[in-house]
């Protein structure tokens, strides 16, 4: 009789337990939290990005909804995050005034600033701008401010040049053509786009041919100015006969970051991180913006910190309540249609040891991300690359043998690509001997 009472109480216990489980996943399923994200007008690629964000989160059946709070300014967006009517909103690095409670979630876009001047023009670089006639394409004013304020390095008497914006469908081979009254255009473009843009190619054919010049002082420039990173562009980037540019150039780049308030749960930010991260595809804005969605830097000192929810689940350290939980409710199910001796046996189960998941190393491939932005030697560059592969094999290994568990495989992954693409870029900045 006491073994059979202990097999029913057991079985009482997962019943009840498996209800419990069911009738909050049920709640949350129903009964979703709601965040919103500040954004522009609907031709802004921040819109169109949110909006593919909303549909995936549902469509995902997450435990968040993202509503869209539409301003007619970009200038607005800003404001109504640090005013707390917005948890969420996409930031340029080069915003003045970014909120100190602005936490960074992801990377979405990087925009490069490209120097275009007619073919056999006299302009060399930044330097060289006093007397010229500027024209700066965007479609407000925050290019414009940028690039004056890009120039205040160079002590220039701002009377002495003539910079105005011009909409992004202007003629730009009309202004640069002789007499059409510009010397040079200055475009911040996504670097996703960049590759095979016809826009560009058509320039090139009007005018037969334009310069791109580059920012030599790049690196100074990322320095001295928060926000500003240096970028390489390749050689035939923009056009690819003949090839603009003819060869590699430095210039500097802003980076797009979708921020997240800073007291937003972890969960939430988990579960939108799930949603960049394994919808990449889904999120693209047509080769212009978020086709290569990247997480937030997490050195100390970044011009953004990185919030706690977003460097934990790069770092594979937090478990969404199905990852708690799924073994959990497989027992259950599993002692409920069995109801008897096998029960104990099924709950040993859960507390057996499980293997290490594969997401635990992915803070060192994000300690040897940073090591490789910083390294200054080919020898470090090997030392990192060494432990990297290392890493790899680890992992590899312990999947093929069993003592490492595919959990946490995507963050990983994603680790890796980080930690490789860093090093691969310290390498081609290495100086040539």
């Amino acid at each position: 009789m006491r073994n059979r009472t202990k097999i029913l109480l057991l079985a009482a216990l997962t019943l009840a337990l498996t209800a419990l489980v069911v009738g909050t996943v049920g709640y949350w399923y129903y009964k979703p939290t709601i965040v919103t994200i500040a954004v522009g007008p609907e031709t802004a690629p921040e819109h169109r990005f949110a909006r593919k964000l909303a549909e995936v989160l549902a469509h995902n059946h997450a435990s968040i909804r993202l509503e869209l709070l539409v301003n007619e300014a970009g200038s607005q967006n800003l404001s109504r995050f640090a005013q707390h009517e917005a948890d969420l909103v996409v930031v340029r690095t080069d915003e003045r005034r970014i909120p100190p409670s602005a936490r960074a979630i992801a990377i979405l876009e990087e925009e490069v600033v490209l120097l275009i001047t007619p073919p056999k023009s006299k302009f060399r670089s930044l330097a060289d701008m006093e007397r010229r006639h500027v024209v700066v394409v965007g479609r407000d004013g925050r290019n414009e401010a940028f690039v004056r304020r890009l120039l205040e390095q160079y002590k220039h008497d701002p009377k002495l040049i003539d910079i105005r914006t011009v909409p992004p469908r202007a003629p730009l081979d009309q202004l640069l053509a002789p007499g059409g009254g510009a010397d040079l255009a200055v475009i911040v473009e996504p670097l996703s786009r960049l590759s095979g843009a016809d826009d560009f190619q058509e320039l090139a054919q009007k005018l037969k041919g334009f310069g791109v010049h580059a920012i030599g002082d790049a690196k100074a420039l990322e320095r001295k100015l928060p926000g500003l990173y240096a970028e390489t562009l390749e050689a035939g980037l923009l056009v690819g006969s003949p090839r603009i540019p003819d060869e590699e150039l430095e210039t500097v780049a802003l980076q797009r970051v979708l921020v997240a308030r800073a007291k937003m749960p972890d969960t939430q930010v988990v579960e939108l991180m799930h949603a960049l991260f394994e919808s990449g595809r889904q999120l693209a804005v047509e080769q212009n913006f978020a086709t290569r969605i990247e997480p937030p830097s997490t050195e100390k000192g970044a011009l953004i910190a990185v919030h706690p929810g977003a460097d934990q689940y790069v770092a594979s350290e937090v478990k969404t309540f199905f990852d708690r939980y799924s073994d959990l409710l497989y027992v259950g199910l599993s002692v409920a249609g069995i109801l008897g001796s096998g029960a104990a046996a099924l709950y040993g189960a859960v507390f057996r040891s499980a293997p290490v998941h594969a997401g635990r190393r992915a803070q060192a491939l994000m300690e040897l991300r940073d090591r490789a932005r910083t390294s200054r030697s080919k020898g470090e560059l090997d030392t990192v690359e060494a432990e990297l592969e290392a890493v790899l094999d680890e992992v590899l290994g312990g999947l093929a043998d069993g003592t490492i568990s595919p959990r946490g495989l995507d963050a990983f992954r994603l680790a890796y690509d980080s930690a490789r693409e860093a090093l691969n870029t310290a390498r081609r900045n290495q100086p040539t001997t």
